[in-house]
This record gives structure tokens, C-alpha cells and sequence, in this order.
């Protein structure tokens, strides 16, 4: 390639940092992101003070006052376009139908493509615009922002751009975005016309390429999209989670550097064709507008996309290229476009990324190249080391993790990286033409592909390869406070040995640490993980383990059993078959020896039993019967229900008809019930089991749906409620709650305390927690 594609500019391309955009940018991002969470009247006064600043500031010619006066000019043009947004989102009619939950028949339109939902896989998802929802009593009309829920295999044919009407329920929407509504369908949509063309281009992409990954076996025929598109909807969930949990997941979502490489490519292939720089920056724009197309609006994908575009611009300018103005800018352009991607966390993570390889990664390979490095060699190495410290702060705060293992794994995942993508990449575009062809190159990038699986299934494996954090915002500024602070002293000459001896000391003393935690304590009775909306309990069973339930998160599942050491399940009890209880169950199963799982009928939910019928292959699956038992050592398990004859016609059948279990843990009692509610529990008390224990795991989350005398003769010393933060259920209600808490119980809750552990010592109890 030419000087003009280096990674570091010549001396005379430097430019002088001017700061004046990032500050703007930064105005913009805090008012918009404020903005969503207020009203019209408190946008409107954040325009008019932030005005008043401004004004203010035309006397101001340098220094802190400057600077207040340039983010106040940001401010002020987000809380003006912000406010606006949320005069339409809060429209008097919506609110007034959102509230009553109004049925209807909703007319939209597609944004994105409908995607199976990552808490409820039954489901899709997707975010339309609102053009018409028709009651029997009125009709309203407008364009608002909704988010599209519903189920079903007729939802695959739509595509977004996609005009189309459904039955529907209006609800309520979570604060802070400019979402307006939640549309839950209530039956199959009736499309409308045909998408734009831009719009069936990108469905005939994709949908030829999932037909020439065919020929490749998974889990790399899953990967390959993902990599070539951003489309993950073919991925196996334990491969998902493996990239997720070793922070190889920015390669399977579509950003800047996929972005730069075939941009990169097309403007070389364009000068050994000899092109005029016209034609180039041409080339490079038709690219770049293709992969927006085809990827979608993702927000790391228009920011990337914007930034493409003030580097084109400059190249066919003949101006020296300046990445933080082209970053600044992006931040401008796509949040006055939109306000909402204000608030969303993966065009956050995509800006502190693109910061941290801006401001950190080029100047700490420095001292690497002086030492005789070759550029490349130190960039591959700082660049992952950057782009981590960035995001850890936005991870910590939104209680994602941090991933122990990102920066080795991404450092040897640079070996295939840029190989693997381009030829993803060129096997979408060659199936696009001819199948046969998309076939022949997807093969291909599967061989590079392998490599990337192996790395991301061994860095899984390591011990607390994802650390845990409480999450939140003070959390979240904690450690990017800890964080500045080391670099600071890292760029101070006299503090950077002391510092780097430390750092190194911990690093050395963490792996053993790592390595031989784990395990469960003397007296272990049981377990609950920490799965998120969910349940998952694992109870000791001699040189095994019992484990009911597994939630909805395979990484979850996987990581709490690596926790306590486990390889080997005696028994895996389902309680029912909703994905809170069983899509976790690959992550429980793989890499252990399962003897048996125990369930009972499917009843409604046949997603979940697909799911459980496909992970158990050869594993038998035992119906549960009342009154059998099961001994595992000095863990007794005595099967109460569901009834011989099954409840129907209740509120849910399947939580109704949860397998009910009562457990003898070297002589410490635990019922464990599922999910039942009224009509189940009224049965349980009317079989006469031993319903008093010492440990009650709640019944369905602790929901609102409990029999007050149910709680009273479960009379438990210890009550473990399984439950996600901030979960859109209300779980648990305080009602049921304060029935325990009169009686004496000591409640944990997962969403407050993390993985929560009950054992049984000689003065009584001791619960240990994470959070």
C-alpha cells in the first residue's frame, strides 16, 4: 500500500490536536443521554442555561472557560434535538394506550431484522416505527420509535424495511430511551408491499450466504456470518458465550475494523488499477455504504461508517488525515441524528474502544519500537492491552464482566484476524453472485475460523477467565478512576518501574489464585447460581453433584458448576421447561458427565423441551413421579409433584406443573418447588408432604402469585430467591417477601447478593455470597 494508508502518518501529515469537537462531542452526548430521562420542560431548560453559557462564552477567548462555553454549544443543539424527540415520544394518546395496555392492530415498520431474543430465544425482537395502532374505540396516527415483540416462524420471512400490520398490545416501555412503546404481537404479521430495494439487497446477502455456509460443518458454518455481516443468529450459544466471555466478541459485530479492512482493500485494488483519486475515494465510499446496507444500522457500524467518511473526504481533499476530529464528529453526527444511541451501550463501547486505540495504543507501542520492535509487532500488543482498558470501566459499570484472558487471546487471535474477516467478507459478497462460488470461499475462511474457535473454547476454560463485578454506576467510575490513575504513574518516568514490578507481582500472584479457587466448603448444602432471570440450584450428591434447573444463560450455568469444581452430574432436574429454567442446559452439560435428567411432561412449552430434547442426545430423561426418590450419598430426593393428574386451565400450566422436590442434605431439609404458583402449591398442601424445611428456594422468583399458607408451613430458616436485576416482571414482589421475613427467614436474592451458598456448620447456618 501507498504512504497514505499507513497506520501512523508522516511527520508532514501531523496535525496540531485541537480539542474543540471532542468537547462539543462530549456536550452532546451528556445533554442527549440527560435528555432521554427528563421531559420537554427540563430540555428546554437545559437549552436555554447551556444558550446562556454560550453567549457567555463569546468573550472567552481561552482556558477552562473556553472549554465550558464549547461543551455548552453541544449541549445546547443536543437538549434542542433531544427535547423535540421526547415531545413526540411522549405523545398524550400513546401514553394514555401504553398505560391501559390497549389491544389493537398495530401498522409498522421494520427497522431491523427480527432476531430471536437473548433472555427469551422463543421470541423476536426488533425495533420499528409506529405508523398506526387501530382500537375499536380510536385510531392514532404518527411515527413513533417502538420496540416489536413477538413469537413465532412466520416472523422470519420479514425483513427490515418491511411495511406490515399485526395484532397487538401496547405496553409500556423501559425509561431512558426514545423507545415510545413495547409492541407485543399477539398473532402473525400480514406483510405489506415489498422493502426498499437497499433493504432486499441486504436480506439477499444474507440469505445466500447462510445457504453456502452450508457446506461448512459448525460450529465454524455459525461463525462465518457473523463475521462477514454481524449476523450471530446462526452461532451455537456455547461458541457465543466462549467469545463473549474471552472479549473476541467485537469480531463477530461488524465495526471499524472490519470497516477499515475492506475499505483498505478496495482503495488498493483501486490504485493497482491505476484510479484517479476520485475514483478511489468512490471505490471506498460504495464499500463502505454497502456494509452500512448489509450489516445494518448498528451503532457500531454508522460510527465506523462516519469516520470512513471524514477519512475519505480528507484523502479526495488532499488534507492530512486527523482521527480524533473524525471520531468527534461521528459522535456529533449520529447522536443529533438520533438521540437514543445516546444511551446505548454498544455504540459506548464502540467510542471508548476507538479512544483507547487513539490516545493510548499508538503511544505505548512507542516505547516498544524503541526497543527494537517492529511496528506491527508492538501495535498487535497494544492495541488489544488500549482498547481493553478503555471499555473496562463501561463492562464494570454495566456489570458485564471483565474478561481476565482478552488481551493474550486477542493478541494471538491478530495471527487470522484480518484473514479470517476478508474472506468472510468476500464469502458473502461471491454467494451473493453464484452459491457455488460463496461455497468454495467459505471454506476457506473456515480454516482460519478454527483457529479463532480453539482460542476462544481455551481461554473459556481457563479458571475465572470472566471476573464478576457488582456492576453500577459508582463501580463503573471507580475503576476508570483506578485506571487513570496507572497510567498517570505509568507515564511518570520515576513511578513506572515501581508500578509495572507491582502490577507484575499481582498478575503472577492471581494465577495460582485463579487456579485453585473453586470447590465448595465443609458442610455444603446447596448452591444458587447467579444465571439472571432465572433459576439454577446445585446440590452435593457424593463424588457428583444434583443440579435443578440450569436458567437461560449457558456462560452463566457453565461458569458457577466451573466454580465448584464440577464434572460430573448425578442428576439434572428441570423443574419445567421454560428457557429460564433449561436454555442454560448446553452450558451445564458440556464437558461433564450427566447420568440422567429428570422432568416432567412438556405441556405447553415445547421450545424449551426442543431445546432440553437436542442437548440430552443419549442422556435418559426420567418422568418425574410423586413419591419416588432418588439417594446420592447423604443427599436424599423425594419427587412431591407435579400431581399424577396434571393441572390445566390454570394461569400456567407448565409453572403449575413444575417437578416439586424435597431434599435431605446430610440431615438439612430444602424444598425446591420450580416456578408453581396458586393452583400448584394449593396441591402441594393438600397432598400432605413435608412441606417445613430449613432452606426454601421461593417458587417463581417470588412473584405475586404465592399462597400465604404455602410460605407459613415451609417456615424455612434461609429463602433463596433466583432473580435478574432490574428484571421487567417485578420479581420478587415485597408481598411474599414480607411473609418470610415475618416468620424469621433470612432472604438472599441473586440480583442483590450474586451466587449465594448455604452451609451448615456446628453453631448453625452460614450463607456466603458474592455480591
Amino acid at each position: 500500500m501507498s504512504a497514505e494508508f499507513n497506520l501512523r502518518p508522516s511527520p508532514t501529515e501531523v496535525v496540531r490536536r485541537d480539542w474543540r469537537l471532542p468537547l462539543a462531542a462530549a456536550g452532546v452526548w451528556a445533554a442527549a443521554l440527560a435528555g432521554l430521562y427528563g421531559t420537554v420542560t427540563s430540555g428546554l431548560v437545559t437549552a436555554i442555561v447551556c444558550l446562556a453559557l454560550v453567549l457567555a462564552g463569546l468573550r472567552w477567548r481561552s482556558g477552562v472557560a473556553a472549554a465550558t462555553a464549547t461543551v455548552a454549544f453541544g449541549a445546547m443543539l443536543a437538549a434542542g434535538v433531544t427535547t423535540v424527540h421526547v415531545a413526540a415520544r411522549d405523545h398524550e394518546g400513546l401514553t394514555s394506550m401504553t398505560a391501559a395496555e390497549a389491544h389493537g392492530e398495530a401498522e409498522l415498520v421494520l427497522h431491523t431484522v427480527p432476531k430471536a431474543s437473548t433472555r427469551r430465544p422463543e421470541l423476536v425482537t426488533a425495533t420499528a416505527r409506529l405508523r398506526t395502532f387501530t382500537t375499536e374505540d380510536a385510531t392514532l396516527e404518527g411515527n413513533w420509535q417502538v420496540l416489536l415483540v413477538a413469537s413465532g416462524d412466520e416472523w422470519r420471512e420479514a425483513t427490515s424495511g418491511q411495511r406490515l400490520t399485526v395484532p397487538a398490545v401496547l405496553r409500556e416501555a423501559d425509561p431512558g430511551r426514545l423507545t415510545a412503546a413495547i409492541v407485543s404481537a399477539r398473532g402473525p404479521p400480514e406483510l405489506d408491499g415489498r422493502p426498499a430495494f437497499a433493504h432486499r439487497f441486504a436480506a439477499h446477502v444474507r440469505e445466500r450466504l447462510a445457504v453456502a455456509v452450508e457446506s461448512v460443518p459448525q460450529p465454524e458454518s455459525g461463525l462465518i456470518p457473523a463475521l462477514a455481516v454481524g449476523d450471530a443468529s446462526m452461532m451455537e450459544p456455547e461458541t457465543a458465550a466462549d467469545f463473549k466471555t474471552t472479549g473476541l466478541v467485537h469480531l463477530v459485530v461488524v465495526s471499524g475494523y472490519h470497516l477499515s479492512l475492506v475499505v483498505g482493500v478496495v482503495l488498493a485494488v483501486a490504485m493497482a488499477c491505476r484510479a484517479g483519486p476520485r475514483a478511489r475515494v468512490l471505490a471506498g465510499a460504495v464499500a463502505a455504504a454497502a456494509i452500512v446496507v448489509v450489516a445494518g444500522p448498528q451503532p457500531s457500524v454508522l460510527r465506523a461508517a462516519v469516520m470512513a467518511g471524514m477519512t475519505l473526504l480528507a484523502l479526495a481533499a488532499g488534507r492530512p488525515r486527523a482521527a480524533m476530529p473524525a471520531l468527534s464528529t461521528a459522535v456529533l453526527v449520529l447522536i443529533l441524528a438520533d438521540p437514543d444511541m445516546a444511551a446505548q451501550v454498544g455504540f459506548a463501547l464502540s467510542v471508548a474502544a476507538c479512544v483507547g486505540l487513539l490516545l493510548l495504543a499508538f503511544r505505548w507501542a512507542k516505547p516498544l519500537e524503541h526497543r527494537g520492535w517492529p511496528q506491527p509487532v508492538a501495535l498487535a500488543v497494544t492495541i488489544p492491552l488500549a482498547t481493553q482498558v478503555a471499555v473496562t470501566p463501561l463492562l464494570v459499570g454495566i456489570g458485564g464482566g471483565v474478561s481476565l484472558v482478552s488481551v493474550p487471546v486477542n493478541l494471538l487471535a491478530a495471527l487470522v484476524a484480518a484473514p479470517v474477516v476478508m474472506l468472510s467478507v468476500a464469502a458473502a459478497a461471491a454467494a451473493a453472485v453464484w452459491v457455488p462460488a460463496g461455497e468454495f470461499v467459505a471454506q476457506l475462511a473456515a480454516i482460519p475460523a478454527r483457529w479463532l474457535i480453539w482460542l476462544a473454547r481455551t481461554g473459556a476454560e481457563v479458571p475465572n477467565a470472566l471476573l464478576p463485578v457488582p456492576g453500577g454506576l459508582w463501580w463503573g467510575l471507580g475503576s476508570g478512576a483506578v485506571l487513570a490513575a496507572l497510567i498517570w504513574a505509568l507515564h511518570l518516568r520515576r513511578l513506572r518501574r515501581p508500578v509495572l514490578a507491582v502490577l507484575a507481582a499481582v498478575g503472577v500472584g492471581s494465577v495460582p489464585a485463579c487456579l485453585l479457587t473453586g470447590g465448595v466448603p465443609s458442610g455444603w448444602v446447596v448452591t444458587m447460581c447467579d444465571v439472571g432471570q432465572g433459576d439454577a440450584l446445585v446440590l452435593p450428591a457424593g463424588d457428583a453433584v444434583v443440579v435443578v434447573d440450569v436458567g437461560p444463560d449457558p456462560a452463566a450455568m457453565d461458569a458457577c458448576l466451573d466454580d465448584l469444581g464440577v464434572d460430573r452430574i448425578a442428576l439434572l432436574v428441570l423443574s419445567h421447561f421454560h428457557i429460564d429454567h433449561t436454555a442454560g442446559i448446553s452450558g451445564a452439560m458440556e464437558g461433564r458427565e450427566v447420568a440422567a435428567i429428570l422432568a416432567p411432561p412438556p405441556g405447553e412449552a415445547k421450545y424449551g423441551y426442543e431445546l432440553v430434547e437436542e442437548a440430552a442426545g443419549a442422556v435418559p430423561v426420567l418422568e418425574a413421579v410423586p413419591g419416588e426418590a432418588f439417594v446420592f450419598g447423604e443427599t436424599r430426593l423425594e419427587v412431591l409433584g407435579p400431581p399424577s393428574e396434571l393441572l390445566r386451565g390454570t394461569r400456567s400450566d407448565p409453572n403449575n406443573n413444575s417437578v416439586a422436590l424435597r431434599a435431605e442434605v446430610a440431615g438439612t431439609s430444602v424444598l425446591l418447588a420450580g416456578d408453581v404458583e396458586l393452583e400448584g402449591q394449593r396441591a402441594l398442601l393438600r397432598n400432605g408432604g413435608a412441606l417445613d424445611v430449613e432452606v426454601l428456594k421461593v417458587p417463581h422468583h417470588g412473584s405475586a402469585f404465592q399462597v400465604r399458607e404455602f410460605l407459613e408451613a415451609a417456615d424455612p430458616v434461609v429463602a433463596l430467591v433466583g432473580v435478574g436485576s432490574g428484571n421487567e416482571y417485578g420479581h420478587p414482589d415485597p408481598g411474599p417477601i414480607g411473609v418470610l421475613e415475618e416468620g424469621g427467614a433470612l432472604v438472599f436474592r441473586t440480583d442483590l447478593s450474586g451466587r449465594i451458598t448455604v452451609v451448615r456448620g456446628e453453631e448453625g447456618f452460614e450463607v456466603t455470597t458474592d455480591g
